[in-house]
């Protein structure tokens, strides 16, 4: 590994406080960009803010500014199977901007699939070809831009892409990564049943709690 940080990336701080917390000279180098190290790496630790718009922008801006040798994201996601946990840490391996497309009539189609010449989404997933290695159950996600919680939009999400995780920043994170050719990789634990909308179901403190663990494993072992 070269000589460079490792970048650290969530869209909110309440979702990586745990290790913000415990950085060695935490120093902020902006308010959204913070220096220090963490469990013997020189890590930063980049606050996006949430959706792929915001993601893309602060991501990118960052990326050109400064140097690093990986990126990792953490957070938390919606679990669209029983059979992942909630609680449960799981590496995206493959993601898309799943409603980044046309209203056909009321029919949803993507860019490829509406023949619009688009070198960047001319597949429907951006997969991460090198994901860090760890025991943690690799999965595909959706990335959204409005948080599903009705039955009809997630029986639609299931069928069209057969997602296990949805988030609302994942995907912006791996496109960005990939267009700037760094390493990457990305750790979610499950806070809450993709599901009509019941937010007595959440469980988000045990997620940051999980992530933000799963982190400082992550980071030990380079």
């Amino acid at each position: 590994m070269d000589n460079h940080p490792i970048l650290v990336v969530s869209a909110t701080e309440a979702e990586c406080a745990q290790t913000l917390f415990e950085m060695i000279e935490r120093k902020a180098i902006s308010p959204w960009l913070n220096s220090g190290t963490f469990q013997g790496q020189r890590i930063e630790v980049l606050l996006t803010g949430i959706g792929s718009v915001a993601t893309t922008f602060r991501l990118t801006q960052t990326l050109m500014l400064r140097p690093y040798s990986r990126a990792i994201a953490i957070g938390i996601a919606g679990s669209f199977y029983d059979d992942i946990a909630i609680g449960e840490t799981v590496q995206i391996t493959e993601d898309c901007l799943a409603d980044l497309g046309i209203d056909n009539n009321g029919q949803f189609l993507n860019l490829r699939e509406e023949r619009i010449s688009c070198d960047d989404f001319d597949s429907d997933f951006i997969i991460n070809l090198s994901p860090a290695f760890s025991h943690h159950r690799k999965v595909r996600g959706v990335t959204v831009q409005t948080a599903s919680g009705s039955k009809t939009r997630i029986d639609d999400l299931v069928q069209r892409f057969h997602p296990q995780v949805e988030t609302m920043e994942n995907a912006a994170f791996f496109y960005v990564c990939r267009k700037h050719n760094i390493s990457f990789s990305s750790f979610r634990a499950i806070s809450n049943k993709v599901e009509p909308r019941n937010r007595k179901n959440w469980r988000i403190d045990e997620a940051v709690k999980n992530v933000n663990e799963t982190l400082a494993g992550i980071l030990s072992a380079f």
